[in-house]
């Protein structure tokens, strides 16, 4: 027999469907096996599921940007009438960069996440 180094084995009895359901989740988690992902599941309390649906972070990115491209048509008519100064200008841009930029990272962490407990496959 292969030495191993886990040595103790737990067995679990399912229902047809409640087998489906399991193989179901095991592919969503990308583990290589049953064993790690019951290890991971069960000897990891504080780690949840978490499902994102990035559809919403897409769309939002997407309308943060059309208000970024209409900051710079405003941007264009200011700087032609001088109806604002440079810096009230700048401070528009910055504060449309920093909303994205946060809405990016935002996804980055939830993402990281998924990766962390799943797996970087």
């Amino acid at each position: 027999m292969e030495y191993r180094y886990r040595t103790n084995l737990k067995k679990v009895y399912l229902k047809d469907e409640e087998l489906h359901l399991l193989n179901n989740r095991i592919a969503q988690s990308r583990c290589k096996s049953f064993s790690e992902y019951a290890r991971k599941v069960l000897l990891n309390p504080d780690m949840n599921f978490i499902t994102i649906d990035t559809s919403h972070y897409q769309d939002l990115i997407f309308e943060l940007r059309r208000i970024g491209n209409n900051i710079n048509q405003i941007a264009r008519m200011v700087n032609q009438s001088h109806l604002l100064t440079v810096e009230q200008l700048d401070n528009l841009r910055l504060g449309m960069s920093d909303l994205i930029t946060e809405v990016e990272e935002d996804f980055q962490i939830k993402s990281n996440r998924i990766q962390d407990f799943y797996g970087h496959h």
